[in-house]
């Protein structure tokens, strides 16, 4: 039991759980700028020193040899199945499966569909649809399942500015314990940071409940702990 309440997450419970969910942290916007880079024209584009991207009939394969992305490590390769493998239209969706494939050193199992609407072209929403286990090198599996939105304002793409904003809810089980993640206020990131720079989320485990306020636009991983007694705590994990 922790000091605010019996209800309550306690600081440390609230780090073990932003720690399970930085396993994948920025895999969604790497997924969903695959399909930005290709109908925005924006100047955001893939590594090609470290990518290579095959087109088909039917799919589209990404590949990634020792990759680096907003310092996140990637390799193996992303099959896109949807649409033709026609990215063309304002709107339309892709199934992604995985092959070999690795993040950050956690190799990954089952599958992800993601949407795209580019019906404001200067502010296309992408959804992304999870289901899919990741496996270390020790043999631990965690699995998420949930969904996200995300929406980007491409004005703001090659600016300090916060260019995307992310919805949702999901689900991390590791080690027997399961993590729900709700967003209440739209979580933010800017372009070149690996961590969310603003928004809040609800936090729960067995019941027990916190909210992470993630601060107001700084790149690190900071945020301020909002017990249901309505105190605050600053963490970093």
């Amino acid at each position: 039991m922790n000091n605010h309440n019996e209800k309550s997450l306690s600081s440390e419970q609230v780090k073990a759980q932003m720690e399970a969910n930085a396993t994948t942290e920025g895999l969604d916007v790497m997924l969903s700028e695959l399909l930005l880079t290709d109908k925005s024209a924006s100047t955001k584009k893939i590594d090609s020193d470290c990518t290579a991207l095959i087109f088909t009939d039917n799919r589209i394969a990404v590949s990634y040899t020792n990759c680096t992305i907003n310092g996140n490590t990637v390799n193996g390769t992303l099959i896109l199945t949807g649409n033709d493998s026609d990215t063309e239209g304002s709107k339309g969706s892709f199934d992604i499966s995985f092959k070999t494939f690795s993040y950050n050193n956690h190799v990954l199992e089952g599958s992800k569909r993601i949407s795209y609407d580019f019906s404001n072209a200067g502010k296309p929403i992408f959804t992304v649809d999870t289901d899919m286990s990741l496996e270390n090198k020790d043999g631990e599996v965690i699995s998420h399942k949930g969904s996200k939105e995300f929406s980007y304002i491409l004005t703001n793409m090659n600016t300090e500015n916060e260019y995307v904003k992310c919805i949702g809810a999901w689900n991390i089980v590791h080690q027997g314990t399961t993590y729900h993640f709700k967003v209440t206020t739209p979580l933010a990131g800017k372009l070149n940071c690996a961590y969310i720079t603003s928004g809040v989320v609800i936090l729960e485990v067995n019941g027990l409940t916190a909210s992470l306020d993630f601060g107001e636009g700084n790149c690190d991983k900071m945020g301020a702990v909002i017990y249901p007694n309505g105190e605050r705590e600053e963490i970093s994990w």
